[in-house]
């Protein structure tokens, strides 16, 4: 199988690159993460201009009609400029409404979201979090009109999200199924908490019998919704594991000691190496876990699942890797490489960890 994206799609990260890089450099990037909150200057550019949010959507929907790849190459630039901008958390939410709604709530639903306008968030973190034994959330009253109570935690950009994506127990809590919630009603409370990853914000988000509306609790559907979603953090996971080696490979050849470039000592060159070695790997499963999400073909379920993992590891190393080779200064708060270690053990816990997955893949494929 050829891994190769074409002309055209290698002219659209180019052209995505030259807008971060000067919209959204890394002083920017730190200025808003510092204020614990989203670049909206830069997600407004990039719905407008480019109709990121519904890029691999459907025409008849509104979204752009390219493919899937298109969608994943956005999440690797962003990725690779720590961009924080909820685009993975909104594509969730949207994905959520394309398997789950009705024709009526896709049409009232998608055009906001699809141009940028209305932020959402797929509430949906933890590994159990669609569990019924573990749910936070619990949907009462009359099922065509319900309401829900409870709290959910980890919420990414929950506080500055419009609609939310909320798994919640049916009445009768027999199952776990997704509402939506429009996030400016009464009864819901917003507040942002300390997060790891200063680039990718969270909130806890506080329920008070607030009216929803039922997407719907077909399982093989959400866990299509959970496995966009994994592909995506895959390809974000791919993108900062480049910049990251970029970024050591570039002080290796600044850094000077016993009057040589660093790089040029075989310690360093290893890490590099090694590095190097772990992104080829893993961009052989993310980019075919793109593939397979854009064909949503039988293998997606256990692909997306070694994508996430395997590309959670690869940002992990290579976070890892580029503070060492920066030495003592890779530890402080004025270097840049603490950001990129920050979003790798953000990333890992998400629908759990790489030994969660492991676990999952090994059930799927029913070993």
């Amino acid at each position: 199988m050829y891994f190769a994206y074409d002309e055209d799609q290698e002219e659209f990260r180019a052209s995505l690159r030259r807008l971060l890089t000067e919209r959204a450099p890394i002083a920017r990037v730190r200025e808003v993460a510092e204020n614990g909150t989203h670049d909206a200057d830069t997600w407004r550019l990039l719905s407008s201009n480019m109709g990121v949010p519904g890029l691999h959507v459907a025409e008849e929907f509104g979204g752009g009609g390219f493919s899937f790849l298109e969608t994943a190459i956005v999440a690797q630039e962003l990725g690779r400029a720590l961009t924080p901008v909820p685009m993975i958390t909104t594509t969730g939410a949207i994905e959520a409404v394309l398997r789950l709604a009705d024709a009526e709530q896709k049409g009232r639903l998608l055009p906001n979201l699809l141009d940028g306008s209305t932020i959402g968030s797929l509430a949906v973190s933890g590994p159990d979090d669609l569990a019924v034994d573990t749910a936070t959330v619990r949907a009462s009253g009359d099922p065509a009109a319900p309401t829900l109570a409870g709290t959910l935690d980890y919420v990414p950009f929950g506080h500055v999200a419009d609609l939310l994506v909320v798994p919640a127990l049916v009445p009768g809590g027999d199952d776990v199924a997704l509402y939506v919630v429009d996030a400016h009603t009464a009864g819901v409370v917003a507040r942002g908490q300390a997060s790891l990853d200063l680039t990718r914000p969270l909130a806890t988000v506080e329920l008070a019998d607030v009216p929803a509306q039922l997407l719907g609790a077909d399982r093989a559907a959400i866990e299509r919704v959970i496995n966009v979603v994994r592909t995506l953090l895959a390809n974000e996971a791919l993108g900062a594991s480049e910049a990251a080696l970029e970024m050591a490979v570039d002080y290796a050849k600044q850094r000077v000691q016993f009057n040589r470039p660093i790089g040029s000592f075989q310690a360093v060159k290893h890490k590099c190496a090694d590095m190097a070695i772990a992104i080829d790997s893993a961009q052989a499963t993310v980019m075919y876990a793109s593939m397979c999400a854009d064909e949503d073909n039988d293998e997606f379920p256990q692909i997306a699942v070694m994508a996430k993992s395997q590309g959670s590891d690869c940002l992990t190393q290579c976070a890892a890797q580029n503070i060492q080779v920066h030495g003592g200064i890779g530890f402080t708060w004025e270097a840049d490489p603490h950001l990129y270690f920050r979003r790798a053990k953000a990333i890992e816990p998400i629908f759990g960890n790489s030994a969660h997955h492991t676990g999952l893949l090994a059930d799927l494929v029913g070993i």
